[in-house]
């Protein structure tokens, strides 16, 4: 049972606001500015790969901002962050308009039914232009204020500053208007925000706080995931004893791994948190579907092992590698995890001759290494999302299965028969269709059956040796057969191509 208040008076909190939209139109660029700091020069490649949160003041207002990645892979993250927000700021380039991950930020923020404002940005860059940005937003039914609609809407460049402070005003505007509310006095509830795996401290996750207090000594449940607060930080890393709503905080102390997105509640006694979880795991395997028989085609499998550095990475590398599956191999995903990739990965993937060991932004072992070189175990690891698809995509080409199909180059009609010695005939024919072509095979059709195969060994034309001859011209040919081939018979002449 979580801890009890001895009071229930509530006030207002501050709110939770998901920064959202495409990649490169300045997300993480507008945070650094408000927040002072520089975190695009420290996420590599310049993209935001994980969920952060900050929190920062304008004049008495207190917010907590979402930093949501751009790039398609990381879809679940930024639908969980729009979920988990208050408020969703929509950025939008002034030189680029809507595009591809807009629209799925902009779909996320509508089923979530999270009000939203939206920020043009890059006022500042040549060719922008806030009506265009405008004009694209409408053309998907976003209609913002003074271009025939309600939404907010506020112009700006963050990398001048011109119009963050207008946009910093409309937050504390909109928060007005939500009239978001908390009891102090209770007990801690919201949601994991991002988990991860650290050699040295174990187990550990971000937690957003939606409601309550959440102290030192606390204990939290998480699904199936159990941690005794033990050590509490904010969102600079600095060691604090509690924490209120809207603050985005970090424990220690998880039993296992916690999954991104997953609501939390506070206890005060240990055992009713277990409790607590017991039910969680019932609840869970009472919800597991039955096993799914089916009977499609065999592909070629390509089993993967995934390790990243915490669970919503994991979440889209493993989105990014489902989606390269093709008509012909099946990636199947045999393992995901947190922390380092160790022997035991390498020992999983080896289960197969293909079997390939993906690291995202997480080291390997110096065992799992020599493991895998000595069973010929591939393990790659990367930093940057886009990397790993396009080296991957390379990797299902290497080794996919060649298969040798037959494709017909042309047709000849039988006129003529010279010759025929020890299987091999003289004869005298028209390319009706595409080329003859010396050393290729045919078919011999006999009013439309298949009858037997030759071989083209010798070619000619106006009795000169060719190599092919073109359609609409008469041939002679020397054929290897398996029967004789007879007047009126076509050639269906076919080249054997790898795929």
């Amino acid at each position: 049972m979580a801890k009890k208040s001895t009071q229930n008076s509530t006030h207002s909190r501050a709110p939770i606001v998901a920064v959202m939209g495409h990649i490169d139109h300045g997300k993480s660029t507008l945070l650094d500015y408000i927040r002072k700091t520089n975190v695009t020069e420290g996420e590599t490649g310049g993209i935001t790969q994980h969920v952060s949160a900050y929190e920062v003041v304008h004049g008495k207002t207190h917010i907590t901002f979402l930093d949501t990645p751009g790039h398609e892979a990381f879809q679940t993250m930024r639908e969980r962050g729009a979920a988990i927000a208050d408020i969703a700021i929509l950025v939008v380039a002034a030189d680029d308009g809507v595009k591809t991950q807009t629209l799925e930020a902009l779909k996320a923020i509508t089923e979530s039914g999270t009000p939203y404002i939206v920020a043009i940005n890059k006022i500042d860059k040549e060719g922008a232009s806030v009506d265009r940005a405008k004009q694209t937003l409408a053309e998907q039914s976003v209609l913002v204020e003074g271009y025939g609609g309600t939404i907010p809407c506020v112009a700006l460049s963050a990398k001048t500053g011109e119009g963050v402070d207008s946009l910093l005003d409309m937050i504390g505007l909109v928060t007005e208007m939500e009239e978001l509310t908390d009891s102090p006095t209770e007990p801690a509830g919201g949601y994991v925000l991002e988990s991860s795996l650290d050699p040295r401290t174990g187990a550990l996750a971000t937690l957003i706080i939606r409601s309550g207090t959440l102290a030192v000594g606390d204990c939290v449940a998480a699904g199936t995931h159990l941690a005794k607060v033990k050590k509490l930080e904010n969102f600079l890393g600095e060691s604090i004893k509690e924490a209120h709503a809207s603050s985005p905080v970090r424990i220690y102390g998880f039993s296992t791994v916690p999954s991104a997105g997953e609501p939390f509640v506070t206890f005060t006694k240990k055992k009713d948190a277990e409790s607590y979880c017991e039910q969680a795991s019932r609840a869970t395997q009472a919800k597991m579907p039955a096993p799914v028989i089916t009977h499609e085609e065999k592909k070629f499998e390509l089993p993967i092992a995934i390790k990243t550095d915490t669970f919503g990475t994991l979440e889209a590398v493993k989105r990014e590698v489902e989606k390269l599956s093709t008509e012909r191999v099946q990636l199947t995903i045999i393992q995901g995890g947190i922390g380092a990739i160790t022997e035991n990965d390498v020992r999983v993937a080896s289960a197969s001759s293909h079997g390939i060991v993906l690291g995202f932004t997480v080291k390997v072992e110096r065992p799992a290494q020599d493991l895998a070189e000595k069973l010929g175990i591939t393990i790659a690891t990367f930093d940057i999302i886009y990397k790993l698809s396009e080296w991957l995509t390379e990797e299902i080409i290497k080794r996919t299965p060649r298969e040798h199909i037959e494709e017909t180059v042309g047709t000849i009609k039988i006129l003529r028969l010279f010759a025929a010695d020890k299987g091999k005939q003289v004869i005298g024919g028209e390319v009706l269709t595409g080329v003859a072509r010396k050393e290729c095979s045919a078919k011999i059709m006999r009013r439309s059956n298949e009858v037997g195969k030759c071989r083209i060994v010798e070619l000619q034309k106006d009795r000169s040796a060719a190599s092919e001859v073109e359609e609409g011209n008469q041939c002679g040919m020397q054929v290897k057969c398996d029967i004789d081939v007879a007047v009126g018979d076509v050639l269906e002449v076919f080249a054997i191509v790898e795929r």
